[in-house]
Parts: structure tokens; sequence; C-alpha cells
């Protein structure tokens, strides 16, 4: 009842309201090349502590995702996203991993085959908690902004506890989601007609200095990112 009287409370207040349009976004006079992106993104990314991994070829990026879960722990538990293409590499890379194992993580509400009359609390729940007991989370990132390090994640039926709650975070891009700055990003969402409920930006492993302006590394999410950006063989 509390909760109609407040919305209800909203919406009168908005009634009346002029919403602003959105500002134009400039729009790059010419695409950068790629390989000047790549170069730039990871000389940001480095700088904020994410781990790059420049691949060619989907075989060296299965390696490299094997390699991280081999030096993370004896038996990895990890945690992926359905994506293509985080699949395709997490499926792989466990398979090449003595001891490891994988779950292939839905959003909860949108999951396939799922049964209507299941508790979707007790559900998201349920997925929450092994979302949590994994080593690894592998993601895929919608774009990677070279100008800061960023990745930019979509929520579009994906559990976004991967990218958070386990302590090592794996995303595998390719290389034609390389974006020159935020507004280029936005901009392709928005072309998209993308409307997702949350679009995060990732810039290195979480950290804070909140108290007594001392860095601490992992307290509001994962204490290790990495990038695997897997550009084509060159021919």
């Amino acid at each position: 009842m509390a909760r109609k009287t407040v919305l209800d409370a909203v919406r009168d207040a908005l009634a009346d309201a002029v919403v602003p349009p959105l500002p134009r976004l400039a729009r790059a006079s010419a695409a950068p090349d790629r390989h000047v992106l790549a170069a730039r993104f990871a000389r940001e990314a480095g700088t904020v502590g994410t781990i790059v991994h420049e691949v060619e070829g989907l075989g060296a990026a299965i390696s490299a995702v094997a390699a991280v879960l081999a030096a993370t722990a004896t038996s990895p538990r990890v945690v992926a996203w359905p994506t293509p293409l985080a699949r395709t590499v997490a499926t792989a890379a466990v398979a090449a991993t003595p001891g490891a194992s994988l779950h292939i993580v839905d959003d909860a509400a949108t999951a396939p085959g799922r049964d209507p009359a299941d508790d979707l609390a007790a559900v998201r729940a349920a997925t929450t908690d092994v979302i949590a007991a994994a080593d690894v989370g592998i993601t895929e990132a919608e774009y990677l902004v070279a100008d800061s390090g960023t990745l930019v994640l979509r929520a579009a039926g994906r559990a976004r506890g991967v990218s958070l709650l386990p302590p090592v975070h794996v995303a595998v891009v390719a290389c034609d989601r390389l974006v020159a700055d935020l507004g280029a990003a936005l901009a392709h969402l928005r072309a998209t007609g993308a409307r997702d409920s949350c679009i995060t930006l990732v810039t290195g492993p979480s950290r804070t200095a909140d108290i007594e302006k001392k860095l601490v590394v992992g307290v509001h999410g994962p204490c290790t990112l990495h990038v695997v950006l897997l550009a084509p063989p060159e021919a």
C-alpha cells in the first residue's frame, strides 16, 4: 500500500513535466584503425589493473582462458554467461583444465524452459548461491572503450552476478567491439534499440579508498579482471 502511495505521488508530480531531449552525440569522421584502438585499450586498461590478453583465433582465446583457470585454483569452479562466445570459450577452457567445473548461468527470469510456476525469488537465490561459490566468472562485453580501458556490459537475459561475485572476472571480447570512447559505445547501444534494465561500466578490478584513503581491491567485486581480446587470424 505504501509503495503504491509513493509511486502515485511521483506520477502525479511528473504528470506535466517536460522531458528534455537527449543531446546528440558527435560522430567521428572516420573509424579509428582496429590495431590503434586495441593498443590504446590495452594501455589504458593496464593502467587501472586490468590484465589484457591479445590473441588471434578462437583456439588462442581458449588457451588464454584455460591458463587463467589453471592459475586460479586447483579445481576451479566456473560460471559463464550463455552468450555464444562466452559459452564456447568457457566450455572448451573448462574441458582443457583438470578438475574444473562449469555452470552456464541464464538470468533466472528469462531462462529457457523455466516453469512459470516456480518461485522466481527462490530460483534467483539459488542461482546467486551458485555464482557466489564460483572461482571465475566468464562474460562477453558488449563494447570495449579504448580511451578509458572500460568494459560495457549489458544485462539483457544475463545474470549480472557472473561479473560481480566471483573473485576473478574474465571477459572474452571480439576486436570488432572496440570503440574509441564512451560516446561511441552509447551511440551504438542507442542504434540497436537496447532497453536494458542495467548497463554496467567496468574499469579495472573493483576498488575503493573510502576508509582512511587506503586503496582496497575486491571489496565490491572481483579482485582480478582479465580481458581476452580476440582478433581474427591474420590471412
